[in-house]
């Protein structure tokens, strides 16, 4: 009998969660699907002065002290090697690459996620949703696409900005914790750093964006059950919106990884 209800609560819990990802992905499709019909740009323009210009100090704030740790701690670490200086190399390259994309994005994606669903949550359960849609009017594109254009245009800006933070906490740090010459230290950066490093970086992040908008927008358009249910939408915004970004970041580097090793780098030694 135990082992009969424990099997039925399995399958229910599997069936809920395709059935919640079909939801999920059906609402991703449609949202994409809409940013080919004619957009409010100004709609957009204004969720990107909302959801991006307003978090550039958390972006930068957290761009400048993870730039410092990494070339403190790699810095310590080389030190046993009398090769410190190259602690500029590993942090140029680590932090344009990866680093400063991932953080930026987990620290703007848990307030943009909040923020967007608990702006729709509050929409739905005061009906206004609702009545857009009594009006012929879509809200989905309406509220959903302008919101997902502004994070998909502002996390990039934002990133390239945070890159520059970064790099320059790590000069810092470089020079005034591991007594590294302020010139050779930005020497090594500017050898060892390239372009792709920065372009990479910037690829995931509308991948990014992406996710985070997408997540706040589904759960907050789908919140119902008063303002409990508009807490309950923004908590399962935030979660997964954090769970979303830890996949892409391994699925995107994999898949820069072996773009760089299988295409350009043979063109690379052909010239």
């Amino acid at each position: 009998m135990t082992g009969s209800i424990a099997l039925k609560r399995t399958g229910n819990y599997i069936t809920d969660t395709l059935r919640h990802l079909g939801d999920f992905f059906h609402f991703t499709a449609k949202t994409f699907l809409l940013c080919f019909r004619p957009i409010r740009y100004r709609l957009v323009m204004a969720h990107a002065n909302q959801l991006g210009m307003n978090a550039l100090p958390l972006a930068f704030t957290t761009a400048l002290f993870v730039g410092m740790v990494i070339v403190l701690q790699t810095g310590h670490e080389l030190a046993m090697f009398n090769a410190k200086q190259y602690a500029a190399a590993g942090a140029a390259k680590g932090l344009t690459q990866v680093m400063i994309p991932v953080f930026t994005a987990l620290v703007i994606g848990a307030r943009t996620a909040a923020s967007i669903a608990a702006e729709l949550g509050t929409m739905r359960v005061t009906e206004q949703i609702d009545a857009m849609e009594v009006l012929d009017v879509n809200p989905m594109r309406y509220l959903v696409v302008p919101r997902l254009l502004a994070v998909m245009i502002m996390l990039p800006v934002m990133t390239v900005y945070a890159d520059v933070v970064g790099l320059a906490g790590g000069w810092a740090m470089g020079v005034f914790a591991l007594g590294v010459p302020a010139n050779q230290y930005l020497q090594i950066t500017l050898d060892f750093m390239t372009l792709g490093d920065v372009i990479s970086g910037l690829i995931m992040t509308f991948f990014f964006a992406a996710a985070m908008a997408i997540c706040g927008c589904y759960y907050g358009y789908t919140a119902g059950g008063g303002a409990e249910g508009v807490g309950r939408a923004t908590t399962r915004a935030v979660v997964f919106t954090m769970m979303w970004l830890i996949l892409l970041v391994y699925f995107l580097t994999s898949w820069i990884l072996y773009l760089r090793g299988t295409i350009f780098a043979p063109r690379l030694l052909v010239g």
